[in-house]
């Protein structure tokens, strides 16, 4: 009975520790950090914000973080050190994964340990090298131009149009082969970011995901941007706004709607929007007196009046300009709008007819809807 008992209590005790035992859920290794530097597990919050959610200390270039609970569905997470820049992505779930985090270039890390993130490296290498072939593309263009090579430039706007379609076809694949992973919304949002694909597609993308997935952080903060995006696409109705004119009185859209109206979003410091001015001055003189109006949005900053109504005067714009003086405020955001020039073309109704017509497609446009000048 005595060996008995003490048998038994053998195994409570081996039991008891291996209960406590840790299991490390992330092993890193950090070569060439010094002893002492923290790493830090990052989630995202509402808000898109990094949030610390865990830290670890360096020792002889490794750390690790223990699981903390135990996980229904895929999640991102990021991890940062003590005096690098940047951070590197880990898709996490319940497999314990291995780090190499590289301490000049945490981007460049590496993670084994799931399909997931073995399928996000793949994607991100190959971004990288779409990435700087369009930067070679646009650095030949610009040169072509700057020399009068008309020919040449042509050329290879064509090849970076190739390199953009292959890129954008590749990317949509994996999305749909990883549509039940948080992997799909970091690529679509990576595709929209970067707008090789609009809002509709995009749409048609985001409700092939698993239903879990468009609960992710990073789908919903998607599926709020395609709303806005929505919210101003052909067929919408114009969202009304108003804002104070040059004289100080204000000008609201619904009251200066012509049969065809044009909301210009620009700046006076927007060098594009400058260039796009005469085109868009030419337009209104040919077609206002058959009901053309516009009405232009500034985006100049506060402290920016003078430069506003100096170059309403300078390029000539005789229609109605409202701004709040605020760099991509609430005008801005209520359409939608991340860059400029932007423009918005309006039936009589104020129903979205036409988005970013620039150059002779705006003339073209207008003559098939208000005839010939």
């Amino acid at each position: 009975m005595k060996y008995l008992l003490i048998f038994l209590s053998f195994i409570a005790v081996n039991q008891c520790n291996e209960k406590n035992k840790e299991t490390h859920f992330i092993e890193g290794n950090a070569k060439g950090v010094a002893n002492g530097m923290r790493v830090y597990l990052n989630d995202l919050d509402r808000n898109g914000r990094t949030v610390a959610v865990d830290t670890s200390i360096v020792m002889e270039e490794k750390f690790y973080f223990d699981k903390k609970e135990q996980l229904n569905s895929e999640e991102i997470r990021f991890l940062t050190l003590d005096g690098s820049a940047g951070n590197f992505i880990v898709l996490i779930q319940n497999e314990p994964l291995k780090v190499n985090l590289k301490k000049d270039s945490l981007f460049n890390s590496d993670v084994v340990g799931s399909t997931s993130n073995e399928e996000l490296k793949i994607f991100k290498k190959r971004q990288t090298t779409f990435a700087a072939n369009s930067r070679t593309y646009s650095g030949e263009r610009t040169a072509a131009l700057k020399a009068g090579n008309n020919a040449a430039a042509v050329a290879v706007t064509a090849k970076w149009s190739t390199a953009e379609d292959g890129f954008k076809a590749y990317a949509t694949e994996m999305i749909t082969n990883n549509n039940s992973s948080v992997v799909a919304p970091m690529i679509l949002g990576e595709l929209l970011n970067s707008k090789l694909l609009d809002a509709t597609a995009s749409r048609t993308i985001f409700n092939q995901f698993d239903p879990q997935v468009q609960q992710s952080v990073m789908a919903v903060r998607i599926d709020a941007f395609l709303k806005k995006a929505e919210a101003v696409t052909i067929g919408a109705k114009a969202p009304n706004f108003e804002g104070t004119n040059p004289e100080g009185k204000v000008i609201k859209l619904d009251e200066v709607l012509g049969k065809i109206t044009l909301i210009d979003f620009w700046a006076s410091w927007c060098g594009p929007c400058r260039r796009e001015n005469p085109n868009v001055v030419n337009a209104y003189n040919k077609y206002h007196d058959k009901g053309f109006n516009i009405i232009s949005v500034s985006l100049d900053k506060k402290g920016g009046e003078s430069a506003w109504k100096n170059a309403i005067l300078k390029d000539k714009m005789d229609w109605n300009h409202v701004s709040r003086l605020m760099y991509f405020g609430p005008l801005a955001k209520l359409y939608n709008v991340n860059s400029i020039p932007a423009t918005f073309l309006l039936d009589e109704n104020g129903l979205i007819i036409a988005t970013n017509l620039r150059g002779e497609q705006l003339h073209s446009k207008l003559e098939e809807l208000l005839g010939p000048s």
